[in-house]
């Protein structure tokens, strides 16, 4: 199982308490917990079950019969799964920044849906910056919140956000160690797919136990900027505003966000 997801970059794993998630497209393909007497059991949503009958207790003999169904799997979501842009994203950050070993970015992501108390982050990760980067460093864990386009609840991001800060400020802590574990086993598991010297570098980092460390991330997918939903005034008004940081991605293109080659140069000299 586990070299059927480092060999498909499309394919995302991640570890839960008692069970595992593999997604495709931002859709849960599999989940797989452990049942009595050393069977797994496989959960998998009817509809993505559609023309295949994969065995759902998994053995050493029945994995690879699965395994057989995976493109079939993959079809049936790609027909019947959520056709969510902002899901596909998140899976798509998380390919960028952990799998694509040439991009060398400053953020790695360690979960994904994170939930704590009445808040959910997207994905959870933390920031390794690239300037002054070095073996056994304290990093700074980022909670990272995803909206694609106009999203409505982009308006409402400066109450979620305060909402999350709430939740995890009573068990910050504690989830510094959480993090830190299921980290530590997916580089084992070999999920992330990095060059070796900057893999053993991962292996020697501690995860930063200050909550005014943490840094709350919002990605803005294909956000136009002509929209007012983005309120960054009252985001201003929150007592952690300084740890807020705002991504802009996506494909969409405008050309108020394009820079003259002129431009490019003169920031250069």
């Amino acid at each position: 199982m586990i070299e059927t997801v480092r060999s498909d970059l499309d394919l995302s794993l991640e570890l839960r308490e008692n069970y595992l998630n593999i997604y495709y497209k931002g859709n849960s393909l599999l989940q797989l917990s452990e049942s009595s007497g050393g069977l797994y059991r496989a959960q998998i949503h009817p509809k993505f079950l559609t023309g295949i009958a994969p065995p759902l207790t998994f053995t050493e003999e029945t994995v690879p019969l699965f395994l057989q169904t995976i493109p079939q799997l993959k079809q049936n979501i790609v027909r019947f799964g959520k056709r969510s842009l902002e899901i596909e994203y998140e899976q798509l950050i998380i390919r960028a920044n952990n799998l694509e070993m040439h991009n060398n970015t400053d953020y790695f992501v360690v979960d994904r849906q994170y939930t704590v108390a009445d808040g959910r982050f997207d994905l959870l990760g933390f920031c390794w910056a690239t300037k002054g980067r070095k073996r056994y460093q304290e990093v700074p864990i980022s909670l990272m919140e995803i909206k694609f386009a106009l999203n409505a609840e982009i308006q409402n991001l400066h109450e979620q956000l305060e909402r999350y800060y709430t939740a995890i400020k009573p068990k910050y802590a504690e989830i510094a160690d959480e993090l830190q574990t299921i980290f530590r086993q997916k580089l084992a598991l070999g999920l992330y797919r990095q060059p070796q010297d900057r893999l053993e570098a991962m292996a020697t980092l501690q995860f930063a136990h200050n909550i005014e460390q943490f840094q709350f991330i919002i990605v803005l997918v294909d956000y136009n900027h002509n929209s007012s939903l983005l309120s960054l005034p009252r985001l201003a008004t929150l007592p952690f505003a300084n740890q807020i940081r705002i991504f802009h991605s996506g494909f969409a293109m405008w050309q108020q966000n394009a820079k003259s080659l002129t431009s490019f140069l003169s920031e250069e000299l």
